[in-house]
């Protein structure tokens, strides 16, 4: 027998995230009694956090949504963790299913829709020539092949913090359309900042890549374990080394604008590859 026990509940809006659904729900199979703690925003580009007990199995137990499978990670005790993304292309019924053992279970809800709103842009054709170079695609590569296959146990503790004091320029989800043709969508966050200021790691991590790209700038690349990791380009600099761990809030480069733009930091944060809102990891589900 499974028993399911749960709700919907809206939270209130915080930056630029609104009408936002923060979930809870538990289930419980009934020989070795799993419990399923699902904490999270139900939207578009949103994030889910789950706890796993009483699963006893010598293999990690494993969760899929939207196509994609992943394994939990050990928590304390006697837990598995595990954070899975929703996408931008998200909305409508979702199902998570979680396997523990000989055990399978599934939870159906429903993924809001989000209009992030659309901007367009005038780049200079060079900078614009850029995107499409096989060199910067190669760059966009790398980072999201270091963080697909980053295996790092979960570092954070806690909320995360801005990784510079400066107002928000471009906020995340946007389409885009570049010099009237182009199309794209922006996968973080942009905050204007002065050339040069610090910026800091939002939340313990360890160094996984650095690299110049040709549109991207210098660049630093996270992880935070666990899954998340997050991502700053168009660095003046970077005070930083691939393998070195960082605690929260200290400095990992400066703001700039490599790549051919005026200095501001781009900063995404990803849930296994996945680009999500960085703000949600401003209050992180206990």
């Amino acid at each position: 027998m499974m028993n399911i026990r749960g709700k919907v509940l809206p939270v209130g809006e915080w930056g630029a995230v609104r009408y936002a659904f923060l979930f809870f729900f538990l289930i419980s199979v009934c020989s070795a009694q799993p419990t399923l703690s699902v904490k999270g925003n139900t939207y578009e580009g949103a994030a889910l956090f789950l706890t796993l007990s009483e699963c006893a199995d010598k293999n990690p137990p494993t969760a899929e949504i939207e196509g994609a499978t992943y394994d939990f990670l050990p928590g304390g005790e006697g837990q598995w963790e595990l954070v899975v993304p929703l996408s931008t292309e998200s909305g409508g019924p979702v199902q998570l299913t979680v396997k523990c053992a000989e055990e399978s279970f599934q939870r159906s809800f429903q993924v809001k829709s989000r209009n992030y709103g659309h901007q367009s842009i005038t780049l200079n054709p060079s900078t614009l020539a850029g995107y499409d170079d096989p060199q910067n695609k190669a760059d966009d590569r790398k980072i999201i092949e270091a963080l697909e296959t980053d295996r790092t146990p979960k570092l954070f503790d806690g909320d995360f913090i801005y990784p510079v004091q400066a107002p928000q320029t471009t906020g995340f989800g946007l389409k885009r359309t570049y010099n009237g043709w182009k199309k794209g969508w922006h996968k973080g966050l942009d905050l204007a900042g002065w050339e040069g200021e610090a910026v800091k790691a939002p939340a313990d991590a360890v160094v996984l890549h650095t690299a110049r790209g040709i549109v991207n700038g210098n660049t630093v690349v996270l992880s935070h374990g666990g899954g998340v990791g997050s991502v700053y380009l168009h660095l003046n600099s970077i005070q930083v080394r691939e393998g070195q761990e960082l605690r929260k809030g200290q400095v990992l480069g400066t703001v700039g604008g490599t790549g051919g733009f005026a200095p501001h930091l781009h900063w995404e944060t990803r849930v296994h590859g996945v680009p999500v809102n960085p703000k949600l990891f401003f209050s992180v589900p206990s």
